[in-house]
């Protein structure tokens, strides 16, 4: 098994749980390079949207020019990204927009149950508590635009609650009183530290015979019915191989001569220590594209992204701008000390992950491209890995195949 992140972990306790020998490789400490380390820590069951939505290269050109927008993509990085771009706008008409819902929609329903059942078995259910999330919206007229979203989640079984600006003061005294209307979106859950649950899933795993090496995988090969995992310049052959290495498991799917359209997006946040107590729960600021977010290291603020591949170095003024918004929207942070970090989410462009057996080797697995809900459908995507292993399920989960972008 290849990538040692929340995805990876998840995958590698799991399949230990059914009796499969684990060798996990990652070139550094599980959960330290990707976004397992430093994510928003939501568990969200209510994540049915992709983000390409009809429109979406109408408002996505206008975010792009709007230095205060949520999306970017660095002029060094307009060529690599364009055949990417040309997919995701692709992906958000017609048919393929409708595929990409229903696919989310069914890997999102439930999912907390899934993952506190998942995480309970691991001995680590204390590091999760159910906590519903509230959306703030800065005007009428953005929450008026935004109930076309509610309704359809309504219609599938989530649960969310209205409120108006007194409700919204009672909730979260101290908010800047800009808010005009808040959803509750009920299906949520937030964890203690994103890092923390990644090291739990590791040790947990390791207690069931799971090994691990602290190694860059550079290549896999198809050997019949095996499977070749060369790493620091040595090979191993194992019955299978699940690539589960986020944005660097493009590489290896090449290696195979697979096409994998997994892009980094590179997501921002700060986090103030010692304030995770000026919020309540979970909050979305829907009109400023980030979340907000009280865990054990502080009070964090994310969700701003680049589309900028993983090369280039961390742009400060995204951070110079999120400081911006905290001191906005909670005046109590204005001036306070806060840690910053930039890390690569794995997003395909139709939002939806690849779970799947590989095309071109039957040994060959991938969990890749969760984009901004990792954590959340880490535990569905470890059950669905374990049923494509030992079940052969791949009609059953067929649109999350890599088959659709061959």
């Amino acid at each position: 098994m290849i990538g040692a992140g929340i995805i990876g972990t998840s995958a590698a306790f799991a399949l230990a749980e059914r009796g499969y020998k684990v060798t996990l490789y990652d070139r550094a400490e599980p959960g330290r390079t990707g976004p397992s380390w430093g994510n928003a820590g939501h568990v969200v069951g209510s994540g049915i949207f992709p983000l390409a939505e009809p429109g979406i290269a109408w408002s996505g050109l206008k975010m792009l020019l709007d230095p205060d927008a949520p999306l970017k993509v660095p002029p060094a990085y307009y060529a690599a990204i364009a055949p990417w771009l040309w997919r995701f706008w692709q992906s958000s008409r017609g048919d393929a927009y409708a595929r990409s819902l229903a696919a989310l929609t069914a890997l999102s329903l439930g999912s907390v149950d899934e993952t506190e059942d998942l995480w309970a078995r691991a001995g680590i259910g204390a590091l999760m508590r159910r906590d519903p999330a509230l959306y703030l919206y800065e005007s009428d007229q953005s929450y008026q635009m935004s109930l076309g979203h509610w309704d359809q989640r309504g219609e599938v079984g989530l649960r969310s609650t209205h409120l108006d600006a007194r409700d919204i003061a009672e909730l979260e005294p101290n908010l800047a009183p800009i808010f005009a209307r808040g959803v509750v979106s009920h299906e949520w859950g937030i964890v203690t530290d994103p890092f923390e649950v990644v090291t739990g899933l590791f040790l947990a795993g390791q207690a069931r015979g799971v090994l691990h090496e602290r190694a860059k995988v550079d290549a896999i090969a198809p050997q019949g019915d095996l499977v070749t995992v060369t790493a620091n310049g040595g090979a191993r052959t194992f019955d299978a191989a699940l690539v589960a290495a986020g944005v660097w498991s493009k590489t290896l799917a090449q290696s195979l001569g697979e096409p994998l359209p997994v892009e980094a997006e590179r997501g921002y946040n700060l986090t103030y220590p010692g304030r995770a107590g000026l919020v309540g729960r979970p909050l979305v600021l829907a009109d400023r594209g980030v979340v907000v977010t009280g865990l054990e290291p502080g009070l964090r603020l994310g969700g701003w992204t680049e589309l900028g591949g993983i090369d280039l170095p961390p742009n400060p003024s995204r951070w110079k701008r999120m400081r911006a918004i905290t001191d906005a929207v909670l005046p109590d942070l204005e001036g306070a000390p806060a840690s910053e970090w930039m890390g690569h989410r794995p997003s395909m462009p139709d939002s939806v992950p690849v779970i799947s057996r590989s095309g071109r080797s039957p040994a060959v697995y991938y969990a890749v491209g969760h984009g901004h809900y990792g954590l959340s459908q880490s535990a569905r995507t470890a059950r669905m890995i374990v049923e494509l292993v030992s079940e052969v399920a791949d009609a059953q989960h067929a649109p999350f195949g890599i088959g659709r972008f061959a």
